[in-house]
């Protein structure tokens, strides 16, 4: 009996010894992720408050996410140069002054620029924050300690979403108030808490020491120089965008589906259960995701990903009892896991220090690009067609997408193992050592 108990330490002791630091942001992150009120119900606010049309609803939420693209860009830009968490901290008490003034006029029509504002605003803190992450971490510990602020943003998704559904109905003003009221408390823990760790001149000379660390040492010239250095990089994004596009419409298409069936009062309360179940199956699936596919190559766990999106989204057209609609939620949140411990490492080992914040920006911008049109496409898509087939062309786009990672994955392990002096083709008997020779890419 007591020989048993150890098979689940793995679970725990793999995030012991990660930087004090990743621990003080994962309770900021933590807090940031309970107050994360407005967007998520942002397609009900539309709807049945502001009363616009899907064709409407469809090009606000394509104007809401396009604000990442100067947003990102932007603040990328000014943390790769100025201290990053200082300027994180700006970005967010401007976007709270935007949710605020959303709050106390959230019945007007005009409310829809100041949501916007904030919005845009907080999009420009993201890069930031995935930046601060590269700084505290190293490549052995990175996919422990992207994982452990995963899976403490998605605790925290668990509680918020569900209070927010609760004031819905009648306290909407408290969706803005929340939300900036909580989001403020977590910029001030990251001031008083976090050390500001942005690269200096002697980060810089001990990464480009580092040999293991070539894609990582600091390089001169503009983010569009560097991005044509790293195609990888940029492939890598473009197909991500793939499952943004589609994972965009679990905040639109599943909302409205959900209302078709069961009203707008319980199709509300419904699917703030499907955001919760969502923060609590990441809780509950990020450390055995960690402990079985840290041993892959990120662009073979992106490919295992889209298969696991496809049946997750895909199912949505055939199974509409609420339960079954519900136990989805375990398929498609398992994928997302998966895609998001294994893009942030990606990233991270491929961005020069100098760059850090920038790649990450571009990256956000290329997913943000994804989320955009996936509304707006859809959108126009459901004009002429019902919600279950909409269901089975996402389910297409994101098993497309997990071929190509898939062959990606083959193209990039045969060119290591050609560097290598070995054979390109690989058989059953040296398939692990394939794997492990490609793990950083």
């Amino acid at each position: 009996m007591w020989g048993e108990r150890p098979a689940a330490i793995p679970l725990i002791s793999q995030y012991r010894g990660l930087p004090r630091q990743v621990y003080l942001l994962l309770l900021c992150r933590i807090v940031t992720s309970m107050g994360m009120f407005v967007f998520p119900f942002l397609t009900l606010f539309l709807s049945g408050r502001l009363h616009f049309s899907d064709a409407e609803i469809g090009r606000y939420l394509l104007l809401a996410a396009l604000t990442i693209v100067p947003g990102a860009l932007l603040g990328g830009k000014l943390a790769d140069r100025f201290r990053r968490k200082y300027v994180y901290i700006t970005m967010v008490v401007i976007s709270d002054i935007f949710y605020i003034l959303a709050g106390f006029y959230c019945e007007r029509l005009w409310v829809v620029w100041p949501i916007l504002g904030g919005y845009a605003f907080l999009n420009m803190g993201n890069p930031i924050l995935a930046a601060m992450m590269m700084d505290l971490t190293q490549p052995e510990n990175r996919q422990e300690s992207f994982s452990l602020i995963y899976l403490g943003y998605n605790l925290g998704f668990a509680v918020g979403p569900m209070l927010a559904g609760l004031m819905f109905e009648n306290y909407t003003r408290w969706l803005f108030f929340g939300q900036a009221s909580m989001t403020l408390c977590a910029a001030l823990l990251i001031g008083l808490l976090i050390r500001d760790a942005t690269p200096g001149e002697e980060e810089r000379k001990r990464v480009a020491a580092d040999k293991s660390r070539a894609r990582e040492q600091a390089q001169q010239g503009s983010l569009l120089r560097q991005l044509a250095r790293s195609p990888l990089v940029a492939a890598f994004a473009l197909l991500a965008s793939a499952y943004a596009f589609s994972y965009s419409q679990i905040n639109y298409i599943l909302p409205l589906q959900m209302a078709d069936l069961f009203g707008i009062s319980r199709g509300a309360r419904y699917f703030g259960v499907v955001w919760s179940l969502n923060g609590l199956c990441v809780f509950l699936f990020a450390p055995l995701a960690v402990l079985v596919f840290k041993r892959f190559p990120p662009l073979f766990n992106m490919a295992v990903t889209g298969l696991m999106y496809c049946l997750g989204f895909g199912l949505y057209a055939a199974l509409h009892e609420i339960g079954m609609m519900y136990g989805l939620v375990a398929l498609w949140s398992a994928g997302e896991v998966v895609a998001a411990t294994n893009s942030g490492v990606f990233i991270a080992n491929h961005s020069p220090i100098s760059h850090r914040a920038r790649f990450q920006s571009l990256y956000d911008v290329i997913q943000g690009l994804g989320r955009s049109f996936g509304p707006l496409v859809m959108g126009s898509y459901l004009t002429g067609h019902e919600i279950n087939s909409a269901w089975l062309v996402l389910g297409g786009i994101c098993g497309a997408a997990a071929a190509a990672f898939f062959i990606m994955n083959r193209l990039v392990l045969a060119r290591e193992r050609k560097s290598q002096g070995l054979p390109a083709a690989f058989g059953p008997e040296d398939r692990a050592n394939a794997l492990v020779l490609s793990k950083t890419h």
